[in-house]
């Protein structure tokens, strides 16, 4: 993998050449459209603070609910634990959150855990003030919709204070890409491409927030449940959004007769994508699918009978196997659901802790083995 990479850092400086002289060679060049929020399949949803554009993560064991891609009509909810993740209303009180912040003090992890755990987003502004220099606080930032500039100047303090977190880099890109400001975004994936870090400190948020949860007397089973499925993932819909700027710019390559550029930008989107599975430390099935979604985008442009080294084989074959990723995917959720049916507390408690440890995917395979029904 490392030489791989390092191989994608030598080609993406070529790169970033041919497109500041690709640029500069069109009289007025290609503006690269900022797309609004990408859709998720049905996976995610947006942060219903006002001014951000958050995403709220939907694990499989709130399909029935929270709209996971399924096969079957939703049903009504009939289990305690279906019940519990259908709820709309505040987990817990401000009262609640405030009680808890008294006695945990107001430190970073904290005040996220009240965001997250309902308390809203003025939480999340006073630790952005408390403590503007930790990357858990900077990275739940960039679900602000503020201006430009205050983006960016969030964007690279991140990226000063996490060097090594690659996650910062594609924020980053994505900002530039809607900023009309290609160039700086192809720098941003390459350096990228030579960190072998990818945080999204998702695990932090379902601890802390667990926490908070048990304090303010919710059962082991209702707070890891909460904890896991209203854990914020901001930067899912804005990684996608890298990726279909992305193709725009391959494209534009292809048209202009450089498809050795567009190539070689194929091969950040792919190494992006690999960021959000399993063998990467990816924790939940809905990074998964956003991950097939992302690599699935920037080898649309490809020839796709033509054979590529970095994929060992042709476009047509890789999205063959992305296709069957995806449906095991699908039919791990639909068994999720069917679990949902029945779950009891002692159950939950076992799943929720696993996934919290060892993900999503994890975790299912775990419970499909204790129901004696093989993964697919």
């Amino acid at each position: 993998m490392k030489s791989r990479r390092t191989r994608w850092v030598v080609s993406a400086l070529l790169l970033a050449c041919g497109l500041a002289l690709f640029l500069r060679s069109r009289p007025d060049p290609v503006r690269l459209s900022e797309s609004s929020h990408p859709s998720q399949a049905g996976t995610v949803e947006s942060d219903p603070e006002p001014g951000t554009a958050g995403i709220e993560l939907r694990t499989a064991a709130s399909s029935p609910i929270r709209g996971w891609p399924s096969n079957s009509e939703p049903v009504e909810a009939t289990n305690w634990l279906e019940r519990l993740l259908s709820e709309d209303a505040p987990r817990v009180s401000r009262e609640q959150i405030e009680s808890w912040l008294a006695t945990h003090g107001t430190n970073a992890e904290s005040l996220l855990a009240a965001r997250q755990a309902g308390g809203g987003r003025d939480y999340l502004l006073q630790a952005l003030t408390n403590f503007p220099n930790d990357p858990r606080v900077l990275f739940a930032a960039c679900a602000l919709d503020d201006t430009p500039e205050a983006r960016r100047e969030r964007l690279d303090r991140f990226k000063a204070v996490a060097p090594e977190n690659a996650l910062a880099d594609y924020l980053s890109a994505r900002e530039h890409f809607k900023n009309s400001d290609p160039a700086a975004a192809v720098r941003d994936l390459v350096a990228a491409a030579g960190k072998n870090r990818f945080q999204d400190y998702s695990m932090d948020a379902m601890q802390n927030t667990e926490e908070l949860l048990l304090a303010a007397g919710k059962s082991p089973a209702e707070a890891k449940a909460i904890a896991t499925s209203s854990t914020l993932l901001p930067h899912l819909s804005q990684l996608k959004g890298v990726s279909q700027e992305m193709a725009a710019l391959q494209r534009q390559y292809v048209a202009a007769g450089d498809n050795a550029s567009a190539e070689n930008l194929a091969q950040y989107g792919v190494l992006l994508a690999q960021h959000l599975s399993p063998s990467e430390g990816s924790h939940t099935i809905i990074e998964q699918l956003v991950g097939i979604a992302i690599e699935r985008i920037v080898l649309n442009p490809l020839d796709a009978s033509r054979n590529y080294d970095f994929l060992n084989g042709t476009v047509a074959d890789r999205v063959a196997q992305l296709n069957q990723q995806r449906q095991a995917v699908r039919e791990n959720t639909q068994f999720i659901s069917q679990w949902m049916h029945t779950a009891n507390e002692a159950e939950a408690v076992s799943y929720f802790e696993r996934f919290k440890i060892y993900g999503e995917s994890a975790a299912t395979a775990w419970l499909r083995q204790q129901k004696a029904i093989s993964p697919p």
